[in-house]
């Protein structure tokens, strides 16, 4: 089994469905080895206000998080991010997310496939 970096598009869905099982990321889970996530993603998910007003939804978050590494933002992947940027002229939290997944050979699951498709080196996963 492999591994995969997953965007926060995917575990925002997972969290705000009903049926779970229905989610992409639930059935992740049963074909990944390990899920990990960039800290860019854990900074996204922890900056709605809902995380904060809401203690629910921080505990749901804490609970998911449990089972996901999380990989830091190191040198190599910042330059790699910057230039990505530079190339691609996307958003630079996306770009950081994919230099991130390029720099650790990690297969990449996003619903936002447009923002990032163009990146040469970049796995997305066919959801």
């Amino acid at each position: 089994m492999k591994d995969i970096l997953v965007d926060s598009s995917i575990l925002i869905d997972f969290l705000r469905q009903e049926n779970k099982k229905d989610t992409i990321f639930f059935n992740l889970g049963q074909d990944y080895n390990q899920i990990f996530i960039s800290i860019i993603t854990h900074a996204e998910l922890h900056s709605g206000r809902g995380i904060w007003e809401k203690p629910k939804v921080r505990f749901e978050l804490k609970k998911l998080l449990e089972g996901i590494e999380i990989l830091p933002l190191k040198v190599d992947i910042s330059e790699k991010a910057g230039k990505i940027r530079a190339k691609y002229g996307i958003n630079l939290l996306d770009a950081i997310i994919a230099a991130t997944a390029i720099l650790t050979k990690l297969d990449f699951v996003t619903l936002n496939i447009k923002d990032f498709r163009m990146i040469k080196g970049l796995k997305i996963l066919k959801i």
